[in-house]
């Protein structure tokens, strides 16, 4: 009897407890506004929609209701199926079709240069990039000469085997004058006194058919006749010699004339070879040969000018070839 109501005690106070806990959690709940959140929000009925876009709707159906007329391209007097590509391209507001030679869409260059020829064995791929305005520049193949220099050049930009001439990437980038100039001047009784002006003075009297020169142990000169002739001074005409000069480190004959001066300048050139990067040439004398770097290529100066040179290969005798090459300076 007293285990009866021992158990029965006990299940009265965990009931107790029980509650008290459960109104402890609840009474926590509502002070945090349990209350809210539990609060379901308010319903809309589903015929509350916005009014439609009518105009939206209206130009819709207006598109719809349109008739298009599809025009087939035209090739080789035929009309391209529509279920054929094209390829079209739109530039500066115009539009260009890059199977038909004109118009261009990056001058000087073809469309057929730019797309490759397909009715070649085997077809020719595009250019990569030909829609960027500087395709011209690329160089496809990496063959050090850009996708503008081949077309110009005729050559293959896809094959880097096919390329322009290297001495496309040379240039004159200046002329270096090393000055030489004489003077006569006068003579008498078969005796001429010659004076050297540039690079040092100097003077010697000297007769026909010896040679001599300004410096000791150099021998550079002959004076091979002697006239006179007419020539017009501030003052008036007047007479005076001269002389026709032989320069013995040239071979090479010139005039002298009593009171003007004759510049026998050396000449010198600085080339720069601009393929793949800048190498420096220097101190190249006409007359004199060169090599492009890294491919052992050996050239030869027949002419060297303020603004350009002439160049010629050596042929396998070490002699310059009839090929004559212009290098503009740039």
């Amino acid at each position: 009897m007293q285990n009866r109501q021992g158990n029965y005690e006990k299940t009265i106070l965990i009931i107790s407890s029980l509650l008290a806990i459960g109104v402890a959690v609840f009474l926590i709940l509502e002070s945090q506004g349990l209350e809210e959140s539990l609060t379901l929000p308010q319903g809309f009925s589903k015929n509350d929609l916005n009014a439609p876009a009518s105009q939206k709707v209206k130009d819709a159906t207006e598109t719809f209701k349109k008739k298009y007329s599809w025009l087939s391209p035209v090739r080789n007097e035929k009309a391209v199926p529509l279920n054929k590509s094209v390829m079209l391209v739109m530039k500066d507001g115009k539009l260009f079709d890059l199977l038909l030679p004109e118009p261009k869409l990056r001058e000087p260059m073809t469309n057929l240069f730019l797309t490759g020829d397909l009715t070649k064995n085997p077809p020719e791929a595009q250019l990569p990039n030909i829609f960027s305005p500087n395709v011209g520049q690329l160089d496809a193949d990496n063959d050090g000469f850009s996708n503008l220099e081949e077309f110009n050049a005729k050559t293959d930009p896809r094959d880097a085997s096919s390329m322009p001439p290297y001495t496309d990437k040379l240039f004159l980038t200046k002329r270096i004058s090393h000055d030489y100039i004489l003077m006569l001047k006068g003579g008498s009784d078969g005796t001429f006194q010659i004076q050297r002006l540039v690079p040092t003075r100097a003077s010697v009297f000297k007769p026909l058919n010896e040679e001599f020169g300004f410096d000791k142990g150099t021998l550079r000169f002959k004076i091979l006749s002697a006239d006179k002739k007419t020539i017009e001074t501030k003052f008036g005409p007047k007479d005076a010699y001269a002389l026709k000069m032989l320069d013995l480190s040239t071979q090479k004959e010139f005039e002298l004339v009593e009171g003007k001066e004759v510049n026998l300048a050396d000449y010198e050139a600085e080339f720069e070879f601009r393929w793949k990067k800048r190498q420096v040439i220097p101190g190249v004398k006409e007359g004199g040969s060169f090599q492009l770097p890294g491919l052992g290529k050996t050239y030869y100066i027949l002419k060297l000018e303020e603004t350009k040179a002439i160049i010629s290969p050596l042929g396998a005798d070490g002699k310059p070839t009839k090929e004559t090459i212009e290098i503009k300076q740039g």
